[in-house]
C-alpha cells in the first residue's frame, strides 16, 4: 500500500506532466498555421468573424478565415443570396502577419448565391462604425470577397510593418450587386508606410469595385511601392454607369513609386464618374508614381463618356511623375471629364511627364469625347513635358498654359487637333493658348520633336498677353486652324515696325518679309529670298515652311523645309527642293 508521501509525490509528478502537455499544446497552437471558419452572422461569440479574428490575432500565423454560414442563419438574405454581418463596434484589429480573411471561401461551401457580387456582406449601419478590417503593422494580410459598405473606413492598413498586403475582389462602397450606392466615408486607405500593398491584381476575380464612397474611394498616403490595378472606381460592376466616389484614387503626401494600372489590359483601371478629381497626385513628396493604361473619364469601352470633373490632377509639389509612357500599352484614356482631362497646378509642382495619352479622343484616337479643356497648366507649375499624345476633340483650348511662373513647359511631338491619323479632328478653341505670363516654353524644336497643329476652332498657337515672352516656336506643322497659325499679342496680324524696337510677347519680333520666289522647272528647285528688320538681324533664325494660305496673306506653315541666317543687313536666301509651281511659302523668324 502507498504511504500518504507516496500519494503525494504520485500527485505532483501527475501535475507535471499534466503541465508539460498543456505547454506542449500551447506551443502547437502558437507555433501551427490555423483556419478558423465562420458560420454565423453573430456580433461575437463561437463561430463568428470577431471570434475568428480574436484567435488569429492571439496565435502566430499564417492563418486562414473562411466562411461556412448556413442559409438556416437568421441574417441570410435569400432574395439577394447574401449573409449580412453588422457587428456593433469595429472588429479586431489584424496585428499578426499572413492573416488571409477570404470571402469567396463562403461561394465555395455555399454555393453562388449571389452571381452578381460577394456573398458575405459587412455592413457598418450608417458609418457609424469606424473600421471594418484595420490592419497595425502586420504583413502578409490579404483581403478578399467582401461587399463592405457603410463604414466611417472599409479597409485601413497603417505602418511600416503592413507590408506587401492585397486586396481584390470586393466590393468596396456600393450594394451587394454593385448596383447602387453604399459608401465608407473612405473605402479603403493605405497609410504611414504600408508599402508594396496590391489594390486589385490582372483578372476579373481580383477586381474590385470601390465606388459610392463619400469622399475617397482609394487613399495612398505616405507610402511606397504600391499597386492599384484592374480596379473599377466610381462606376457599377459593368464599367458602364457612374457611382460616384468624390475622389477616385488619391496618391497623397510623400507617396512615391507607386503604380496606377498596368500594361495588361486586364491591369487597366476605370477611373471614371467621381465627383470631383478622377486621379489626384499632390504633395511635395510624390514623386516617381506611374499611371499607366487605364480609361479615366470613360466607360469600360474607352467610348462613352462618364465624366469626372478632372481626369488627373499633379498638385502641391507633386514632381516627377509619369502619366503614360512609350507604348500604346502604357497609353491612357484621358476624356470625356466635364472640366480638364489633365490638371497641372500650384507652385512647386513641377518635372511631370505626360506622354503618349490620348485626351479628348476615344480609344481609336479617331472620334472625340471631349473633356472641355485638354491640358491645363496653372498656379505657376512649371518645367512640365507633354510629349507624343493626341489631343483633340476638347471642347475649348488642346493645352492651356495660364499665369506668371508657369514656365519651361516643353511640348513636342504631338497630334493636336488631329485623330491618330492625321485626319481632322479639332479643338473647338485655340490648340495651344499660353496667357497671363507663362515664359519659355518649348514649342517643337526640330524636325523629329515637331508638334501637329491644326483644325482647331482659334489660332493654332495663341501668345495672349503682353507679359507672356520667350517662348520657342519651332518646325511644327501648323495648318487649317480657324484663326492664325501662330498669333502674338495683340490678337490678329501685326504689322512690323521700322528696326523692330518694340517690346511685348516674344518682344513683339518683326517677321521676315518674302521679296522674290522663283520656281526653276528644269531642276526643279524653287529660290526664296527676302530681308528682316530686327536687331542683330544675323543672329536670327529665318525657318521656310510649304504654306496653306488664308484670308490673313500671311498663310499657316504645314511642312518645315529649311532654316537660313540672315546676314548682317537682314537678307536671307535659300534654294529648296521638292516643290512644284502651284505650291505656296510661308516663314517664321526666332
Amino acid at each position: 500500500t502507498n504511504t500518504h508521501q507516496d500519494n503525494v509525490k504520485i500527485k505532483k509528478i501527475i501535475k507535471m506532466k499534466l503541465l508539460t502537455i498543456i505547454f506542449f499544446l500551447a506551443i502547437s497552437l502558437i507555433t501551427n498555421a490555423g483556419t478558423f471558419t465562420v458560420t454565423n452572422t453573430n456580433n461575437s461569440g463561437s463561430g463568428s468573424l470577431r471570434d475568428a479574428l480574436q484567435s488569429a490575432a492571439f496565435l502566430a500565423g499564417p492563418h486562414t478565415i473562411e466562411f461556412n454560414i448556413p442559409s438556416s442563419d437568421p441574417n441570410y438574405n435569400a432574395t439577394l443570396g447574401v449573409w449580412v454581418i453588422s457587428p456593433l463596434t469595429t472588429f479586431d484589429y489584424i496585428i499578426k502577419d499572413n492573416v488571409t480573411i477570404d470571402g469567396t471561401t463562403q461561394t465555395t461551401n455555399q454555393g453562388d448565391a449571389n452571381p452578381d457580387g460577394p456573398e458575405i456582406v459587412l455592413d457598418g449601419n450608417n458609418n457609424s462604425i469606424n473600421y471594418c478590417f484595420s490592419v497595425i503593422n502586420a504583413s502578409g494580410t490579404v483581403i478578399k470577397g467582401f461587399n463592405i459598405r457603410d463604414f466611417m473606413y472599409g479597409i485601413q492598413i497603417y505602418g511600416t510593418s503592413s507590408l506587401n498586403s492585397a486586396i481584390t475582389g470586393n466590393y468596396i462602397g456600393t450594394n451587394a450587386t454593385a448596383t447602387d450606392t453604399a459608401g465608407n466615408y473612405i473605402g479603403i486607405e493605405i497609410i504611414a508606410g504600408a508599402d508594396y500593398t496590391t489594390i486589385g491584381g490582372n483578372t476579373v476575380a481580383d477586381r474590385n469595385i470601390i465606388s459610392g464612397n463619400e469622399h475617397i474611394g482609394v487613399r495612398l498616403l505616405n507610402v511606397k511601392y504600391c499597386t492599384v490595378k484592374g480596379n473599377y472606381v466610381g462606376v457599377d460592376r459593368t464599367g458602364t454607369v457612374a457611382l460616384k466616389n468624390y475622389d477616385g484614387v488619391s496618391l497623397e503626401g510623400v507617396v512615391k513609386f507607386c503604380t496606377i494600372g498596368g500594361t495588361n489590359a486586364n491591369e487597366r483601371n476605370i477611373i471614371s464618374g467621381n465627383v470631383a478629381y478622377g486621379l489626384p497626385v499632390f504633395g511635395a513628396g510624390a514623386e516617381g508614381n506611374i499611371i499607366i493604361g487605364n480609361y479615366i473619364g470613360t466607360d469600360v469601352t474607352g467610348t462613352v463618356a462618364i465624366p469626372n470633373t478632372y481626369g488627373v490632377l499633379f498638385d502641391d509639389g507633386s514632381y516627377n511623375n509619369i502619366l503614360g509612357g512609350s507604348s500604346s500599352a502604357e497609353r491612357n484614356i484621358l476624356s470625356g471629364n466635364s472640366a480638364y482631362g489633365v490638371f497641372i497646378y500650384n507652385m512647386g509642382t513641377n518635372s511631370n511627364i505626360v506622354k503618349g495619352n490620348y485626351i479628348g479622343t476615344d480609344v481609336t484616337g479617331t472620334a472625340a469625347i471631349p473633356n472641355a479643356v485638354g491640358i491645363v497648366i496653372d498656379g505657376a507649375a512649371y518645367k512640365h513635358v507633354i510629349n507624343s499624345n493626341v489631343i483633340s476633340g476638347n471642347l475649348q483650348q488642346g493645352i492651356y498654359i495660364n499665369i506668371t511662373g508657369c514656365d519651361s513647359t516643353l511640348i513636342v511631338r504631338n497630334k493636336i487637333g488631329t485623330d491618330i491619323n492625321g485626319s481632322p479632328l479639332g479643338n473647338g478653341s485655340d490648340g495651344i493658348r499660353i496667357s497671363q505670363g507663362p515664359k519659355y516654353s518649348l514649342i517643337g524644336g526640330t524636325p523629329a520633336e515637331a508638334n501637329v497643329i491644326a483644325n482647331n476652332g482659334g489660332n493654332g498657337v495663341y501668345i495672349m498677353f503682353a507679359n507672356d515672352d520667350n517662348h520657342l516656336i519651332s518646325c511644327n506643322s501648323i495648318y487649317d486652324n480657324a484663326g492664325l497659325g501662330i498669333d502674338l499679342f495683340p490678337p490678329g496680324v501685326n504689322p512690323n515696325d521700322i528696326g523692330d524696337g518694340d517690346s511685348g510677347p516674344n518682344e513683339e519680333m518683326n517677321y521676315p518679309e518674302i521679296d522674290t520666289v522663283i520656281f526653276v522647272s528644269g531642276p526643279d528647285e524653287t529660290i526664296i529670298s527676302g530681308t528682316i528688320d530686327t536687331q542683330n538681324p544675323e543672329i536670327v533664325t529665318i525657318q521656310i515652311f510649304r504654306a496653306i494660305p488664308d484670308l490673313s496673306g500671311h498663310g499657316q506653315g504645314i511642312e518645315y523645309l529649311s532654316s537660313v541666317t540672315p546676314d548682317i543687313s537682314g537678307n536671307w536666301a535659300d534654294t529648296l527642293t521638292g516643290l512644284i509651281a502651284p505650291d505656296f511659302l510661308t516663314t517664321i523668324a526666332i
